[in-house]
């Protein structure tokens, strides 16, 4: 029997993060949503990022360790992930991992900390052929159930990415004021992406995960095809001192365009290039998300 995709996200995380760092994370999540009416839970360990005024100082003087205390919300809150599913969605990462196994992972990362807080998540994804919508709910059967709609519509298979299509789709179907983690790949922000991802953003808290691909040139490239067209690409086209100068430029012209275009809507960006350092790039995610939107 095969482990499921929260297992499998699971050993993943404790593979590549130790405890400390995970409590960290946890902690980061906890703090997105500012001014919930909360509830004390228990009594754990401090961890480096914990807030300082939880410390129970009473509790650490009798145990010798020191102490702080967890809080679970009196509301749940509502977690909508919004995956760009395109098919270039199954190209390379810069590690050599399928963006698509990325994206899965970053949702996985997600959906665990969803279920360790007692919210609610829901999906919306697509391509160009449609969007679609999975309502939020609690249980992690529905979080399995997210994962595995992701792991079969991001494939080679796919439509063509369109992204502006989705952020416009999200606006309209995602009703209730809660989180929105749009994970996608390197994709254009055009001027309707843009305008549908700042109407996003006036109705939720966005944050934003991109999984970076690798650069065609790249020694450990193995594949010369081009997945959104199909074309094999010749190594001494695409390793071409003059195309690869070219590439690069393009490369960070868009990115420079995009960071400009979430400075502007005050939404924090996580940019993933390999599965060793997702834990990382997700804390560092969290703390632009509370920086930019205080």
């Amino acid at each position: 029997m095969h482990a499921s995709h929260l297992d499998q996200v699971h050993a993943k995380i404790n593979l590549h993060a130790h405890r400390r760092v995970r409590s960290v994370l946890d902690g980061n999540y906890s703090s997105i949503f500012k001014g919930r009416s909360m509830e004390f839970e228990d009594l754990r360990e401090y961890a480096q990022g914990d807030d300082v005024g939880d410390i129970d100082w009473k509790a650490t003087a009798r145990s010798g360790k020191v102490l702080v205390r967890r809080y679970i919300a009196e509301r749940k809150n509502n977690v909508t992930l919004l995956v760009n599913t395109g098919r270039s969605m199954a190209a390379t990462a810069p590690d050599g991992s399928p963006k698509s196994s990325l994206a899965l992972m970053a949702a996985g990362l997600f959906g665990l900390l969803v279920l360790r807080h007692r919210d609610l998540m829901g999906l919306t994804w697509g391509d160009q052929k449609g969007c679609h919508l999975l309502p939020p709910k609690g249980a992690r059967g529905h979080v399995e159930l997210i994962l595995n709609t992701i792991a079969k519509a991001a494939t080679a298979q796919a439509a063509p990415a369109d992204l502006s299509g989705l952020l416009a789709y999200a606006g309209q179907a995602v009703r209730k004021r809660g989180i929105v983690v749009l994970i996608t790949d390197d994709a254009d922000l055009d001027p309707a992406g843009f305008a549908a991802l700042k109407r996003l953003h006036l109705q939720h808290e966005v944050l934003m995960v991109s999984i970076a691909d690798m650069e065609p040139s790249a020694a450990t490239a193995r594949s010369p095809l081009d997945i959104e067209t199909g074309v094999l690409i010749p190594d001494a086209v695409r390793r071409h001192p003059a195309v690869v100068a070219e590439q690069a430029a393009i490369r960070a012209r868009k990115r420079a365009a995009l960071t400009r275009s979430l400075g502007t809507l005050g939404i924090a960006e996580g940019r993933v290039e390999a599965e060793a350092t997702m834990v990382h790039t997700m804390i560092g995610l969290f703390e632009r998300h509370q920086h930019v939107g205080r």
